[in-house]
């Protein structure tokens, strides 16, 4: 069953908890030297995983590389660095576009990069706007991913890249939008041509161990922010549940013609 939750409130709610002292070290346990900590992500991203998606994207200085869901924009702020190009992140969170705005800034990016609100299926950009999409472990709480994929057609111009993490679904997940168990089909039907569909290496060890910790850390988590320990132990115990339900976490390189 799927529960429709008002995403927007929640993720201003997460985004908002600043101090996240007790994640960051679950995520430094298990990644170890992977953990990309100057990136402060809010995602399963790797080191190894950034470096990909720096060179499956192919931009460079003057292009516009768009960041779906984009979040605080850690690994946005990173492709930006990292390959010279120009950055339009667009996440539904105020509260994270906000502090993406301020990384920007403390960073030096100022200049290159801006942030919007806006969601999956709208994202309030023009038609062949972006000379490449980055989306890194977002695309799953789109409510709808046909209209979500039919977007990125819209906004990339033809011989541009997408390229991103997600998780295709056995199930649909209690608590989740729909799901979908292969992206390809939407992907070829909106004018794309797949060349990369892999699964992500170590990943059901990686969510696994993970939420393990954050569920066994659930007092701990509630004493810094300030939250009710019963809605975090239960917020946390439902993500782990999720985990039964994925096939696979996979990293998508897709051209549009």
């Amino acid at each position: 069953m799927v529960d429709e939750r008002d995403w927007q409130a929640i993720f201003d709610r997460a985004f908002g908890d600043v101090e996240e002292t007790v994640s960051r070290r679950i995520w430094r346990s298990v990644y170890g030297e992977e953990y990309p900590e100057e990136v402060d992500p809010y995602s399963y991203v790797s080191r190894t995983e950034l470096a990909l998606l720096r060179d499956e994207l192919r931009i460079g200085a003057g292009d516009t590389l768009g960041d779906l869901g984009c979040g605080r924009g850690g690994p946005g702020l990173w492709l930006a660095a990292h390959t010279g190009a120009n950055l339009v992140g667009v996440d539904i969170s105020t509260v994270a576009l906000a502090e993406a705005t301020a990384r920007a800034e403390a960073l030096g990016l100022a200049d290159r990069a801006t942030y919007q609100h806006g969601s999956f299926a709208e994202t309030g950009l023009a038609d062949a706007a972006l000379d490449a999409i980055v989306s890194v472990d977002a695309l799953l709480f789109a409510p709808d991913k046909r209209a979500a994929v039919a977007e990125f057609a819209r906004i990339l111009r033809p011989g541009g890249r997408l390229a991103m993490t997600t998780w295709d679904y056995h199930r649909q997940p209690a608590g989740r939008p729909p799901q979908v168990d292969d992206h390809r089909p939407l992907l070829a039907d909106h004018g794309f041509v797949v060349h990369t569909y892999a699964e992500t290496v170590d990943w059901r060890h990686r969510l696994t161990a993970i939420s393990d910790a954050l569920v066994e850390c659930a007092a701990e988590l509630a004493a810094q922010t300030g939250a009710d320990v019963a809605v975090v132990r239960a917020g946390t115990e439902e993500m782990r549940r999720t985990i039964d339900d994925m096939i696979r976490r996979v990293f998508i390189v897709a051209e549009r013609l």
